[in-house]
């Protein structure tokens, strides 16, 4: 019998300036400091500046060490060959055209059927018995032989040799070559892999919230049947048409002329008692801005609200209600627009709801922790051009009271290291998914320089609040993770980041399934209570 050794890098771990000196520092607990390794020496590996970051030199730098990091993984499902070769060959390549003309034809009606007339209970029950009848079998005929690394969980195993294949450009029962239409599909239905029964479970609060009448005093807030979607609490849908032609941080849409569309705040609103919390959690899904939605994230961003309650979920400590804004995707809109539809809703939040900024934690999962950090960058931005002109006020501070980031995607140049070498094993960016998503950033973005100054890791990180940052060492995003907390602390920003070992990209929206994602869920959940 194996004992699994736990995958934490840090555990958690705090990142702050010490003195005059700009090193990090990194505390990690006992317990975990044997299997953790040099974390900081890692960490001073990252200490160089941004014009290197660009050069040539670095590149290969950064690409050889994330290429011998991958060596001493187990690639590959742990098999003597890359069944990824398979779709290579001239044979498999016209099968792939041929079921990918058939899936043409046929995806719109099946996804429409499954998502539309297929209750979502029924979908979750079909899911979670699927993985109750194939984890023990997994679990008794392969083991530990699939993941990156024994010292994983057998659910994590187990979840890599179903999740392995959709890398491959090829029809294996699930797995269809990816199209932007699939991706957003694919995101669409994330709330179908949080079921009420599954972590973080807590159907007798269900039944103390809803049992009392929602109150709201605002007409732009429609109530829902929350438990339609399974929500335990009371779920709104907000539409409020922003008056003003700019918003406070002066980021206006990428359109030319301003229209009643431009100026909607669209999304989600969870109440989980008869009264609104004082406290919210601002929820800003992922998708490379290529794909995601509020409804698909309802499931997960509410069960983290209840974690979130001073004297936990089952007591009586007030739980954060959660808003999850929509905002506008590429490739039919510019990034511009969804940097503007992100900070209209959080302005709506503030402004127009009447919670106050510091009862305010943002939450960016991937590409949305980029939009976290954009939006928070803004309203650095705007405080300081109110206090050179002599107009700042303090109730005009609109900045949060910190940020989540999971997996935070902020770094839109050149692929390089982690994330170009990574892709081999990551389940959730592999290579199809990369070789979809990328180019837009090109196209969206244009120039070097343009995709430099749209990447929020290279923007100002001073004044901002203070952020946590949840990420795996052997995900994509894991060098420019470490990129924007280290310039971050370098700017005075206070830091909290939990590092898992031999993780997926955005593993925590994996808690369902897996323990590491329900370590990660607590972490965060422990570092939102505390701020």
């Amino acid at each position: 019998m194996i004992q699994r050794v736990p995958s934490l890098a840090v555990t958690p771990a705090t990142l702050s300036t010490a003195g005059s000196d700009s090193r990090s520092s990194i505390t990690v607990s006992d317990e975990d400091a044997e299997s953790c390794g040099n974390v900081e020496e890692q960490t001073d590996e990252r200490n160089f500046s941004t014009d290197e970051y660009f050069t040539k030199e670095f590149e290969q730098k950064v690409n050889e060490a994330a290429r011998q990091e991958n060596q001493k993984l187990n690639l590959n499902l742990g098999l003597p060959f890359d069944p990824s070769d398979l779709s290579r060959r001239q044979p498999i390549k016209i099968l792939i055209r041929l079921l990918h003309r058939f899936l043409l034809l046929v995806e719109n009606p099946l996804f429409r059927i499954w998502s539309q007339f297929i209750p979502l209970r029924l979908r979750q029950k079909l899911t979670f018995l699927a993985w109750k009848v194939y984890f023990p079998l997994h679990k008794l005929l392969i083991g530990r032989k699939t993941g990156l690394h024994p010292d994983v969980s057998l659910e994590y195993h187990a979840l890599t040799s179903v999740m392995w294949w959709g890398r491959l450009r090829i029809f294996f029962i699930f797995q269809f070559p990816v199209t932007v239409q699939r991706m957003r599909f694919s995101l669409s239905q994330l709330h179908v892999c949080h079921s009420p029964e599954m972590y973080p479970s807590w159907r007798s609060i269900a039944k103390k919230s809803s049992s009392q009448r929602p109150s709201s005093n605002l007409s732009d807030m429609k109530a829902r049947n929350g438990q339609k979607y399974c929500i335990h609490g009371h779920l709104f849908e907000v539409y409020h048409e922003m008056h003003d032609k700019s918003t406070p941080t002066g980021i206006a849409p990428n359109s030319k002329t301003i229209s009643r569309a431009n100026m909607t705040v669209t999304g989600k609103f969870i109440q989980h008692s008869s009264r609104p919390s004082n406290k919210v959690i601002f929820w800003i899904y992922g998708g490379a801005y290529l794909a995601g939605d509020s409804k698909g994230n309802m499931g997960i961003a509410e069960k983290m609200g209840m974690m979130c309650a001073h004297d936990g979920p089952l007591k009586d400590g007030e739980m954060r209600d959660v808003f999850i804004p929509d905002y506008r995707l590429v490739p039919e809109f510019h990034l511009d627009d969804a940097i503007h539809d992100i900070t209209l809703a959080y302005e709506w939040l503030v402004c127009e709801r009447g919670i106050r900024p510091e009862n305010v934690i943002l939450l960016g999962i991937s590409s949305g922790g980029g939009l976290a950090v954009l939006l928070m960058q803004a309203l650095a931005e705007s405080r300081r051009k109110s206090i050179q002109t002599g107009e700042f006020k303090d109730e005009c501070d609109l900045m949060p009271a910190g940020a989540v980031l999971v997996g935070p995607f902020v770094d839109y140049t050149k692929p390089k290291g982690s994330m170009k070498e990574y892709i081999k094993h990551d389940l959730i960016v592999n290579q199809s998914v990369f070789e979809e998503g990328i180019p837009f950033l090109e196209i969206v973005l244009g120039s070097h320089e343009n995709r430099v100054r749209a990447s929020p890791v290279f923007g100002n990180f001073e004044g901002l609040a203070p952020l946590c940052v949840c990420v795996s060492q052997h995900e994509v995003v894991y060098d420019q993770s470490m990129l924007l907390v280290k310039r971050a602390i370098d700017q005075g920003v206070d830091v909290s980041v939990g590092v898992w070992k031999y993780m997926c990209h955005v593993f925590p929206m994996l808690c369902s399934f897996i323990p590491e994602g329900r370590e990660s869920f607590q972490f965060m959940s422990e570092w939102i209570k505390n701020h």
